[in-house]
């Protein structure tokens, strides 16, 4: 008996890796031609080369100085941060990875107060808050952020239903739910 659990978590944990990927390299609304620098953040992603998400980060800081109200730059730069969250996560630094996803919020947030209209910001978000659930203690952190994650997917749904990066956030968001009704239950069991 024990060991169908096991084998049920361990392919919840594969699908859940699985799912990672999917959203930060779906296509974006604008393509890489009309946007080097959201190519260039791309790039970083595959890589975790952290000196080039130095660069970058620094890049789209001065792009934030000359366009302030750029709601696209914030969400490129809330990704930049995530991609840190990535580097330290593999390294298991867990204070540098908690600092980097406060500040992929605090710029995911920016982002949306100047355009609700984006489906890739709740997205990220919606992942953000998730992320934020994972660092932290589940007890604790799931009330507070996992239902500002089904509030993010759900705006990002009604935005764009169409989304390949609002479905996989809103996969991640139900394998999580359903990821910790199964530890419920086997430790109740």
């Amino acid at each position: 008996m024990r060991s169908s659990k096991s084998s049920y978590l361990r392919l919840l944990a594969v699908a859940y890796v699985s799912l990672l990927p999917l959203a930060p390299g779906a296509p974006a609304s604008v393509s890489a031609a009309d946007d080097p620098l959201g190519a260039a953040v791309e790039a970083a992603r595959k890589t975790h080369d952290e000196k080039q998400l130095q660069s970058l980060k620094g890049q789209l800081e001065q792009s934030i100085v000359q366009n302030p109200n750029d709601a696209g730059i914030y969400l490129d730069l809330a990704r930049v941060h995530e991609y840190f969250l990535d580097v330290y996560e593999m390294r298991k630094d867990k204070k540098a990875a908690g600092e980097a996803v406060d500040k992929a919020i605090d710029v995911a947030q920016r982002s949306i107060q100047l355009n609700d209209k984006s489906a890739d910001a709740h997205s990220l978000l919606a992942d953000l808050y998730g992320r934020k659930i994972s660092l932290g203690n589940p007890m604790f952190a799931g009330p507070k952020f996992g239902p500002k994650v089904k509030e993010e997917n759900a705006q990002a749904m009604a935005l764009d239903d169409k989304n390949p990066r609002v479905w996989a956030s809103l996969g991640r968001q139900y394998l999580m739910i359903q990821w910790r009704a199964q530890a419920r239950h086997f430790r109740a069991g």
